[in-house]
């Protein structure tokens, strides 16, 4: 067999060696693409360093499974079988990062099923997508409203008059009675300003008999 024979693509005893390293080169080109765009334009506090390596790592299995099984039926259900053994049993924590992963199981399958073109233009095409839901926002609720909490041995009356200094609107969820002649309020709160999440907290504390003042605001609470 002479170099042309060997780095030609296929060969009647299977892949050739040349498929096999550009086919594993572009997907791990392409899995550090997905893995970056997770990076870039992940939010919250399910980040993990290993399911980015995990990503990259995913993308060349998957493409080196496919170049194995290529056309034959016999050797796909023989690896069916082989990898039903494995059991994952790591929790994710996000659908997002579900779909991530499904976007390095795609993208390792189009390579090893030589569909070079939808390999390139699925993970950049889908990576712009995830780039403008990102920056655009895009299903995010208001982030000025929130849930405040309260402790306080004060009227309701005084706390609701802070509240109007500062909110669009507000709304009496709950309220519990507690020993030391204290109560529990939760209300529902819609600010003026985000910005101004402290300048509330800070209002509410100062009034007297007040113990306990929590804000959490709907994008925060999103995240975790």
């Amino acid at each position: 067999m002479n170099l042309l024979d060997w780095a030609r693509f296929g060969s009647a005893g299977g892949v050739a060696p040349f498929t096999v390293v550009l086919d594993l080169t572009l997907s791990y080109v392409l899995g550090q693409l997905v893995a970056w765009l997770y990076i870039w334009t992940h939010r919250g506090l399910s980040y993990s360093r290993n399911m980015t390596h995990s990503m990259i790592l995913l993308t060349m299995i998957v493409t080196s499974v496919m170049l194995v099984v290529g056309d034959s039926i016999a050797r796909a259900f023989g690896l069916v079988g082989a990898l039903a053994i494995i059991r994952f049993r790591t929790v994710v924590r996000d659908a997002r990062d579900t779909t991530f992963i499904f976007l390095a199981l795609a993208t390792g399958i189009a390579i090893g099923a030589h569909h070079y073109v939808v390999a390139v233009v699925a993970a950049v095409g889908i990576g712009l997508v995830a780039t403008q839901l990102h920056l655009t926002g895009f299903g995010q609720r208001h982030t000025d409203t929130g849930v405040l909490r309260v402790r306080s041995n004060t009227a309701l009356e005084n706390i609701e008059e802070a509240l109007k200094a500062w909110c669009k609107s507000h709304e009496l969820l709950s309220l519990k009675e507690s020993t030391g002649g204290e109560s529990e309020y939760s209300f529902e709160i819609r600010l003026y300003h985000p910005a101004e999440r402290e300048d509330l907290v800070a209002a509410v504390r100062g009034i007297s008999g007040t113990s306990l003042v929590t804000v959490a605001l709907e994008e925060r609470a999103e995240e975790w």
